[in-house]
C-alpha cells in the first residue's frame, strides 16, 4: 500500500482505522510498516515503490498520529529461529501493542 492511499483511506472518514503491524527483524536497526487490507498485510511504501523504513517507534509515530492512527502492533521476529529442533515451521514473533 503506498503511503498517500493510507492517508486517503485515513481522511476519507469512514470510522474505520487500518491495523498497523511495525515490524522490527532482529539484528536490525529498521522497522518496517505493514497495514491490514481485506484481511492481509500491505508492507507500507512511497509513491516510488520503495519501502517505508523507520530508525524508531517515535519516528513511526510522527507518521501516524496525524493519520489518527493512536497505536500499532509491534512485531519482533528473530529471523534465526524459524524452524523448531523437529523441522517445523516455529512461531518465531513476538507481538505487543504499542500507543502512539
Amino acid at each position: 500500500m503506498k503511503l498517500s492511499q493510507l492517508k486517503h483511506w485515513t481522511k476519507a472518514g469512514t470510522g474505520s482505522i487500518p491495523a498497523c503491524i511495525l515490524t522490527s527483524y532482529a539484528g536490525c536497526s529498521d522497522y518496517l510498516l505493514e497495514v491490514e487490507y481485506k484481511h492481509h498485510l500491505e508492507p507500507l511504501k512511497t509513491d516510488s515503490g520503495e519501502m517505508v523504513k523507520f530508525q524508531s517507534i517515535e519516528q513511526a509515530g510522527e507518521l501516524l498520529r496525524p493519520l489518527g492512527i493512536t497505536s500499532v502492533t509491534l512485531r519482533v521476529i528473530d529471523p534465526y529461529d524459524e524452524f523448531s529442533p523437529d523441522g517445523q515451521l516455529s512461531q518465531c514473533r513476538e507481538d505487543m501493542t504499542i500507543a502512539l
